[in-house]
């Protein structure tokens, strides 16, 4: 693993334990194991690191939320790989989970809103969801909270199957839970 790589799986790891502005950049370096010149080496600021770590762990996210969709031939069955990617991920990946949400709930998120690797992948799944909405798949209802509602969904499921791991390899309650997910979508 690179030193950039070290510091910001180091990042990821001290934002999540301490929080955003109580994890001093000394202490990224300290964890990483490489002097403080170096983190700034390759990021300016704290905030540049900030923005980049989120940057690099939502494209993780939603490549792998995309991962074998072009194989499944049907508009539900992409749907349901969908959900089940993103909670399986987030599962296989809680610090950087974590870090996505605790992110996504401060002040800081603004900074990324305008992003162009960002908002390309918002306005790509805003499309694919719109043509859910229009095949009437899913409910015709304001696209940005239904695509919060459906995170809001996942959420709960990452909270639960984290409570609950051996639940991840009940087939019944996955069908239960998938049911119940697109009960609250379907029109």
């Amino acid at each position: 693993m690179d030193k950039r790589e070290l510091l910001l799986e180091a990042a990821t790891k001290l934002f999540v334990e301490r929080g955003l502005h109580a994890t001093p950049t000394s202490a990224i370096s300290k964890e990483a194991g490489v002097s403080a010149g170096i983190l700034f080496h390759y990021f300016k600021t704290k905030d540049d690191l900030i923005d980049k770590l989120y940057v690099s762990i939502k494209k993780e996210y939603t490549s792998y939320i995309l991962h074998d969709l072009e194989k499944v031939n049907s508009d539900l069955g992409k749907l349901r790989l969908l959900w089940s990617n993103s909670w399986n991920w987030a599962l296989d990946n809680s610090l950087k989970y974590k870090f996505l949400m605790q992110f996504d709930n401060t002040s800081a998120s603004e900074r990324v809103k305008n992003h162009p690797e960002i908002i390309a992948k918002y306005e790509m799944f805003g499309t694919l969801i719109q043509e859910y909405i229009n095949k009437e798949l899913i409910k015709n209802v304001d696209l940005t909270f239904l695509m919060a509602s459906m995170m809001g969904l996942i959420t709960s499921m990452v909270t639960y199957l984290t409570q609950f791991p051996e639940k991840r390899q009940d087939q019944v309650f996955i069908e239960q839970a998938w049911e119940m997910y697109y009960n609250y979508l379907k029109p």
